[in-house]
């Protein structure tokens, strides 16, 4: 096991203490697996569809500064493995190959990732930011409220189903505005009833959100065509979706 090294001070006898390596190879790879969780696994997506899906942007924005991470953890942990090979404990040194092995396992996940075959054609970031959005919808939202507030409206508020009326923020209800997006849009479901959609997004990012009907609204299944939807269940007559290219 490797002991600490003090260095003494010119001139005063005073003893300083270097860093503690061993710390430091901990802190590296509990960052570097933090890292795969956040880039390769979609936690930046989950995070921003859980927390504030408004920000995707940024998060897109942190997938560079993690892979660029992990590549400065690769690269410094074989010097460091190398450059004091026979100093090393061996305890030392296969937490530096677990360093090393880390950042290498992160990169095959990630090209995995664009040749796995996809039949919904959604990217590798759109399901953990479905996901997100689900558990937000789940924690935040009171959908009874909003039924109860959607039995309130007038038939001419949602007299179609293909026809979208939206409703300006003074008429919504709070349980719709802690979501924090777009114009909401209410319509008639298959059974005549109203139900709302609205979500965020747009440009590069594309475009998803969610429909929240009455509990004996039909979710359609996903459709894969071209400017199709993924939909994801929340909970009977409320789903999330995604916009596919």
């Amino acid at each position: 096991m490797d002991t600490k090294e003090k260095i003494e001070t010119a001139g005063t006898g005073e003893k300083k203490t270097t860093i503690d390596w061993n710390k430091q190879e901990m802190v590296f790879i509990v960052l570097s697996i933090l890292c795969v969780v956040l880039g390769p696994l979609g936690g930046l997506m989950y995070l921003s569809g859980r927390f504030s899906p408004s920000l995707t942007g940024y998060a897109f924005m942190l997938y560079p500064v993690t892979g660029i991470f992990i590549v400065y953890c690769f690269f410094s942990s074989i010097v460091r493995l190398f450059k004091d090979w026979k100093k090393h404990s061996t305890k030392k040194k296969l937490i530096i190959v677990a360093e090393i092995s880390i950042p290498i396992v992160s990169m095959l996940l990630f090209i995995t990732l664009f040749f796995i075959p996809n039949e919904s054609h959604l990217s590798f970031y759109d399901k953990p930011l479905l996901y997100g959005c689900r558990d937000r919808i789940k924690s935040k939202v009171d959908i009874e409220a909003i039924r109860d507030w959607m039995r309130t409206l007038d038939k001419d508020d949602y007299n179609s189903s293909s026809h979208y009326n939206s409703i300006p923020p003074s008429k919504q209800p709070k349980s719709l505005k802690v979501l924090k997006h777009g114009a909401v849009h209410v319509l008639a479901d298959e059974n005549g009833n109203p139900k709302v959609r609205s979500g965020w997004g747009g440009g590069l990012f594309g475009h998803w959100g969610y429909e929240i009907g009455m509990a004996d609204m039909e979710i359609p299944p996903s459709d894969f065509s071209h400017d199709g939807e993924y939909r994801l269940p929340v909970e009977p007559g409320v789903y999330v979706w995604r916009e596919l290219p």
